[in-house]
This record gives C-alpha cells, sequence and structure tokens, in this order.
C-alpha cells in the first residue's frame, strides 16, 4: 500500500504540502486507512465489495457540507485513475468516543451532549429524499431472515405463529410519508468528544429512511450499551448512564420521539435486527431466539 498512499498524497500535494508526515490506522477491516500531517485522514476502499457503502459515505458528506457536528470531507475520488481504489481525504477529528468518557460525565454533561447529538440529527435530516414503499423495504428484508429460520427449522410451532402475529402488524405500525438521509447506526462508538463538542463519524450506512430509523441503532444501544461498545470500554457501561437519554432527546429534537406508535415501529426494527444475527450465529442461538421473541412480543 505504501504506492498507493504515496501516489494519493503526490495527486493532493497542494492540500498536504511536502514531506508529508504518514502513520497506518490499524482499524477496521474494509478500508485502509492513513493519518497524514496529524491533520488529515485518508481512507482508501480496499475492498471492492465495499464500495457502494463506501460512495454513500461519499455522498453523506457532499449532503451535509455546512453540518460543523461532522468532520470536512476535502476531497474524494471515485475514478480509479492514479489509484485503482476509491478514497476520500478527511479532517482528522481530535478526542475520544463517548464510550471512553461517558461513564465519567455529569448529568448536566450528557444532556449538553445529547443536545449537539440532536441539531447534528436535524442538520442530517434536512436532506429530503425520495418515497418509497418503507412497509414493503422491511418486510422483504424480514423475509429473508425468517425464511431461513423456517427452513434451518430454529423456531418451534408456537414461536412461528407468535413471530406471524407481529410481521401482520408491519402494514399498520411501518406505513410513512417522509424520508430523510440518516446516519444509520449512531452508537457512542461513532461520536467523538473533545473539550465538551462531538463530531459524528462514520457514514457508510447512511441511507434515506423514516427519521424515527435513526433512532433504532441509538435506542438499542441506551438499552444495552454494551452490545456495541469496543472491547476497552465494555467494563465502563451500566444501564443507568444512559437512562435519561430519550428524555433528553424528546427535549431537543421532540419532532423525531413524537411519531405515531414509535415505539412499536422500533420494536419491528429490533425484530429485523435481532432476526437478522439470529440466523447467522448459531452459538448464541438461546439468547439471540429470546431477543427475537421478546421483540415480537412487544409489537403485538
Amino acid at each position: 500500500m505504501n504506492e498507493i498512499i504515496n501516489k494519493i498524497i503526490e495527486k493532493n500535494k497542494e492540500l498536504f504540502g511536502v514531506n508529508s508526515s504518514l502513520e497506518r490506522i490499524n482499524v477496521g477491516f474494509t478500508n485502509t486507512i492513513y493519518n497524514v500531517n496529524d491533520s488529515f485522514i485518508v481512507k482508501i476502499c480496499t475492498d471492492i465489495d465495499n464500495e457502494s457503502k463506501f460512495q454513500s459515505e461519499i455522498d453523506f458528506y457532499k449532503a451535509n457540507e455546512t453540518n460543523s457536528l461532522i468532520p470536512k470531507m476535502y476531497y474524494s475520488n471515485t475514478k480509479k485513475l492514479e489509484v485503482p481504489y476509491y478514497y476520500e481525504i478527511l479532517e482528522k477529528v481530535e478526542g475520544v468516543t463517548l464510550y471512553n468518557v461517558w461513564h465519567t460525565f455529569t448529568e448536566e454533561q450528557r444532556e449538553d451532549i445529547i443536545r449537539q447529538l440532536c441539531d447534528a440529527m436535524k442538520k442530517m435530516h434536512s436532506n429530503i429524499g425520495e418515497k418509497y414503499d418503507w412497509v414493503e423495504y422491511n418486510k422483504n428484508k424480514f423475509n429473508n431472515s425468517f425464511n431461513e429460520a423456517k427452513n434451518k427449522k430454529l423456531l418451534s410451532k408456537d414461536e412461528i405463529e407468535i413471530i406471524n402475529s407481529a410481521y401482520s402488524l408491519f402494514d399498520k405500525y411501518l406505513k410513512s410519508d417522509e424520508f430523510v438521509l440518516i446516519h444509520n447506526d449512531l452508537h457512542f462508538d461513532n461520536i467523538f468528544v473533545n473539550n465538551g463538542k462531538i463530531k459524528v463519524i462514520d457514514f457508510e450506512r447512511s441511507m434515506y429512511a423514516p427519521k424515527d430509523f435513526e433512532l433504532h441503532i441509538l435506542y438499542y444501544m441506551i438499552r444495552q450499551p454494551w452490545k456495541h461498545a469496543n472491547e476497552a470500554c465494555e467494563k465502563y457501561t451500566k444501564v443507568e448512564d444512559y437512562k435519561n437519554i430519550m428524555t433528553y432527546i424528546e427535549k431537543y429534537y421532540p419532532e423525531i420521539i413524537n411519531i405515531p406508535n414509535l415505539y412499536k415501529r422500533l420494536a419491528i426494527y429490533d425484530l429485523m435486527y435481532e432476526f437478522s444475527h439470529f440466523v447467522k450465529f448459531l452459538d448464541y442461538y438461546d439468547e439471540l431466539k429470546e431477543a427475537v421473541m421478546s421483540a415480537a412480543k412487544r409489537i403485538i
């Protein structure tokens, strides 16, 4: 990769200057990442299967150029002319992830962080997308997992009946008319904080969806904060430290909370999320089946 990053630095020498310092950062599996001059992040999509997500992130940055609560994108290239990969050049974000420090904050500090996060979400969600059938989109995704589970005989007859009852309510609860650009992976490893100010990162999963879908991962994290924490921070995660987050969101972004049937919709998102894991990770069969059935019962 030395030849690749050197070509990128040469191509962008007006941005980097001469005699650039270079450090490879060992994070992620689908991208190769470098810290240049301790001021820029060069992100190279070295996994061709990840290019569509990488393009989604580039599109997200372009749609949010005035959002000061995300890093600045200085340059992106998907033509594969000077190097055979997609790449982007981003502002290097200072600070640490929220998971590292949330347990040390006072409630006043936590409320201010969530106020900033609400401001970030509002700015992201100001990008309006074209309408599509949200009910069918989710039904199709869910049926892929549900059919796999039935084919593998992972569920009893009674469990299938309960899940079918939950599935029958998708039409009632998931109808949506407004679609906005969402981050779609908002947990505390994707939020950096420095001197009390936040920056949101990692937009490869961004998509146009109803704004309440933004709460899916965040609400899941609130209830089970250790599930999305990096290994080093798991020991710091206590549910009581996260219990007021939804109250703060309702205070600073009521439009995302005051959606009809919000918690039924969130239960459907939980069901789909848990089911997708249930059929893949059979080593955790009992734990994941319990989560699937719990979500289904909350929908009913």
